[in-house]
């Protein structure tokens, strides 16, 4: 009987050991998947490389983005980082291409639908008109592009230079803010364009 009660004893001592070894590895590996998917505010939570998008309202082709990068990311707002530049078509209702937009770095805000392209900023036109700056806003709500950097604006027969810009998406109803420079390019006298139109 005492030989029995010994065994009972050991037995039950070893359920004992074996609960609690399987509740602490139990409570650690919680943890270690608690801590897993904890999210770091300065890491992104989706990248996507050599991205070529289409975006279409209604079956029509509204613009493409290509971008060798997109990071994803939710803190402390949500927004999507091209930390290796953007190349943006914009078509017309018939296909044709109305503008484009390069640069080497863009971010882009869900909620405001504002993305801001920054460091060699290069947009152009069908009209041939391009224009050059640091630092472009895009304003998706509004159709409109703006900036508040220096400006250089190279038409068919003017090089323009300014402090700042506001135009439509499509880069050809555009106003210079104020202008710093009109210069002819050699073969086309001063009287030849309209540009003075274009500035404020």
């Amino acid at each position: 009987m005492k030989r029995k009660r010994q065994f009972n004893i050991l037995f039950l001592r070893s359920i004992i050991l074996i609960s609690l070894g399987i509740m602490l590895f139990s409570c650690e590996n919680d943890i270690n998947v608690i801590n897993s998917l904890k999210i770091d505010d300065n890491q992104a939570i989706e990248s996507t490389y050599n991205v070529d998008m289409v975006i279409s309202d209604s079956g029509e082709v509204m613009m493409r983005l290509k971008s060798p990068q997109v990071d994803k990311y939710l803190h402390p707002r949500e927004f999507v980082e091209m930390p290796k530049g953007i190349h943006i078509i914009f078509y017309d209702s018939i296909g044709g291409i109305r503008s484009t937009l390069d640069a080497d770095y863009a971010i882009n805000y869900a909620q405001s639908k504002i993305m801001e392209a920054k460091n060699n900023v290069i947009a152009t036109n069908d009209e041939g008109q391009t224009l050059y700056t640091e630092e472009l806003i895009w304003d998706q709500k509004k159709h409109q592009i703006y900036t508040e950097n220096e400006v250089k604006i190279v038409t068919e027969n003017r090089i323009i230079y300014g402090d700042g810009l506001v135009a439509d998406e499509s880069f050809k109803d555009w106003n210079i803010v104020h202008p710093r420079g009109d210069i002819a390019i050699d073969g086309f006298d001063d009287d030849s364009t309209t540009t003075e139109d274009k500035t404020e």
